[in-house]
Formats: C-alpha cells, structure tokens, sequence
C-alpha cells in the first residue's frame, strides 16, 4: 500500500511538471518574417523585421531585441536567412528590454 502512495505522489508530480513546461512554451507567440536589418544596440543585439504575420515589435517599426540567451545561434540563423532571402519565424512572449522593445525569444528558419 505505502509502495502505491509513492507511485502515485510521484505520478502527480510528474503531471504537475509537464503542465507547467507546456502552459510556459504555450505563453510564446509566433511571426513569419523578413529579416532586414540585424546589428548591436549597446549591449544587446537587435533585429528588424517587416512583413510580419503579426506585429512582434509592438508597434517599434519592426525593431526587436534579441534574447540574451542564445544570441549567438539566432545571430547565425538570421545572417543565413538573410544572405538567401529567406523568411524566418520568431518566437516573443512578451517579454521586454529596458526600453520598451519585445524580446525575440526564439529564431527558426527553414531552408525549403
């Protein structure tokens, strides 16, 4: 009996967790984009976007800032989408700088 407790006590906990990972992924909105511009602002890195499928910027004229973790691998995939004329989609939740701008969260680029 005690055996079936903590099987189940730990199989709660598992669900509790996998509904907080997947309630924070779900917090993320996504935007097809054009990269036009990318380059450093001080401190931090931002991009800008146009075409959106909806406005990530939050009315910035298409600016946003990137996340400051993974910046570098993000760098690399909008200079590659740039350099083939590609759209890329990015990831924001929300989330903003210091003055004002939305953080890209998430950079994701398909080659087809």
């Amino acid at each position: 009996m005690k055996t079936k407790k903590i099987m189940l006590g730990l199989a709660g906990i598992a669900l509790s967790c996998a509904l907080f990972a997947g309630s924070s992924y779900a917090a993320t909105s996504w935007a097809a984009c054009t990269p036009v511009k990318i380059g450093p602002a001080g401190s931090i890195v931002r991009i800008q976007v146009t075409g959106c499928t909806s406005d990530p910027s939050n009315n910035h004229d298409g600016w946003l800032t990137l996340n400051t973790t993974g910046t570098d691998q993000m760098m690399a995939t909008i200079l590659t989408a740039m350099s083939l004329t590609k759209p890329i989609g990015v990831g924001y939740d929300g989330t903003k700088d210091a003055e004002g701008y939305n953080y890209a969260v998430a950079i994701m680029f398909n080659n087809q």
